[in-house]
């Protein structure tokens, strides 16, 4: 095989060298973005640099960010103030500053910059609120899990001392909770206060109806079956699956949670029995037949009708045969 001729191999290459140093406005002529603009900062220094404000996206990006990233632009903004720009002011700054590095850019409707301090971002904040809530959260229930965060996009905090606080506005529950950011500086005095919310799932087993429950039923084992809800869903506190014995207050559909609000306690009497009326004193006992007028579990007070005078008084019932006056 015949060799190159020297002229052959400088062209060659000087071919390879220029597709490595092929200008950035070329190729975000074909469509690549090597440079994103975030859409706050804080700034350290008395101007704003490039890497204050942006990060590579690509390989081209990567390999001149050493030189980039230092490249001073223009004034910051004064300690714990801010300053915001559009996307065609940043990007006319740029191209002021850095010149076709602008056309390779991603930049986002507005940039926020602070002179100085700090700033939480939004993926941050969430972070700080798990690690703070999980904990909580776990004793709520069997399985539980926070999503759904409407949280602030960003914080700036004016000094690096300033501190951030994160409280409930109430005790956490299932469903929506609200949540309270206090910023404090490094004295204890309040700065701001901003909001947001996170929604909290929590799945647990609970007593459901094993099938269509009507209200006067008394309550049997075979009635209730153990199923997973998600008590963020539920209306109201579920029944526990203790106590008793218990009569259906209210319906309760086939697979549906049973509400503590669905039970009553079952009565011990109901109206027309006729029951032995007990009045205790410190000295005497006296009992006599009555006639209950409505229906009362043990430890409620039902009013009973004396047979003998027709004469109604209002009795603690003990058991099912008695109750008792004092």
């Amino acid at each position: 095989m015949r060799e190159r001729s020297a002229p052959a191999l400088a062209i060659i290459v000087l071919a390879v060298c220029l597709s490595l140093t092929t200008p950035l406005s070329s190729l975000a002529q074909q469509g690549y973005w090597h440079f994103l603009i975030h859409p706050v900062a804080v700034v350290a220094g008395p101007r704003v640099t490039f890497g204050d404000i942006a990060s590579p996206l690509t390989e081209q990006g990567r390999a001149q960010w050493a030189s980039l990233s230092q490249r001073q632009l223009w004034p910051a903004p004064e300690s714990g103030r801010t300053m915001t720009l559009s996307r065609n002011q940043i990007l006319n700054l740029l191209g002021k500053y850095l010149g076709d590095v602008a056309t390779v850019c991603r930049a986002p409707s507005q940039v926020v910059l602070q002179g100085g301090g700090q700033v939480i971002l939004e993926e941050e904040l969430r972070s700080r609120l798990v690690t703070f809530l999980t904990p909580q959260a776990r004793l709520l229930g069997e399985e539980t899990t926070l999503r759904d965060f409407r949280l602030p996009s960003h914080i700036f905090l004016g000094h690096i001392q300033d501190t951030l606080e994160i409280k409930p506005a109430g005790p956490l529950q299932p469903g929506r909770n609200s949540l309270r950011f206090v910023l404090r500086a490094v004295d204890g005095s309040v700065l701001r206060r901003l909001t947001g919310t996170v929604f909290l799932d929590v799945w647990q087993t609970v007593p459901c109806a094993a099938r269509p429950l009507n209200s006067g039923l008394a309550l049997e084992p075979g009635d209730v079956v153990f199923q997973r809800k998600n008590l963020a869903y539920l209306r109201e506190v579920p029944w526990d699956g203790s106590g008793g014995p218990w009569q259906v207050h209210s319906p309760v559909g086939m697979d549906q949670v049973i509400y503590a609000s669905s039970l009553r306690p079952l009565p011990a009497v109901r109206k027309g029995d006729q029951v032995l009326l007990v009045y205790e004193g410190d000295l005497v006992r006296l009992q006599i037949q009555v006639q209950v007028m409505a229906d009362g579990a043990i430890g409620e007070t039902v009013p009973v009708r004396n047979l003998q005078n027709n004469n109604e008084v209002l009795a603690r019932v003990r058991d099912y045969e008695t109750v008792v006056v004092r």
